[in-house]
């Protein structure tokens, strides 16, 4: 009689037990993966800066030219500025001042007195930066 039980008892968990289904195998695929393109990146903005201390001298003063390129907002400094103005003693193409730039701002003078008194004295600055040449300009009239 134990023997029957224990037989019954073994059918009993045999059929009762399930069997595992088998598990669909996992595939891995390699999918190309979209990247957004990197936005454009604004361009930078370079403004010069150019003025006199006195756009109206005495012909027995001097004239204080400044000049600043601004990028961005920022003042740049460690670069050259030259600034030109008409000098009938100095070669044509050459620069009547070629300074560097220091603290934000070149720094050149002028004798107002070499001009005559009633005419405007333009003054063109120029700046070498980053590949390109920035200019402005500026002046003053001898009194």
């Amino acid at each position: 009689m134990n023997k029957i039980i224990f037989l019954v008892m073994c059918v009993g968990l045999v059929s009762c037990s399930q069997k595992p289904t088998p598990q669909p195998a996992i595939q891995l695929t390699s999918s190309p993966q979209i990247t957004p393109a990197p936005s454009p990146t604004p361009r930078d903005t370079f403004e010069v800066d150019a003025w006199v201390d006195n756009p109206t001298p005495s012909q027995d003063s001097r004239v204080t030219i400044y000049g600043s390129l601004i990028k961005n907002g920022v003042h740049l400094g460690g670069m050259a500025m030259q600034a030109t103005w008409p000098d009938e003693t100095q070669e044509r193409g050459v620069p009547n001042c070629s300074v560097q730039v220091i603290y934000g701002s070149g720094v050149c003078t002028a004798d107002a007195g070499d001009y005559a008194p009633g005419v405007f004295v333009p003054i063109t600055v120029k700046f070498e930066y980053g590949g390109l040449t920035h200019i402005g300009h500026t002046g003053f009239t001898p009194q």
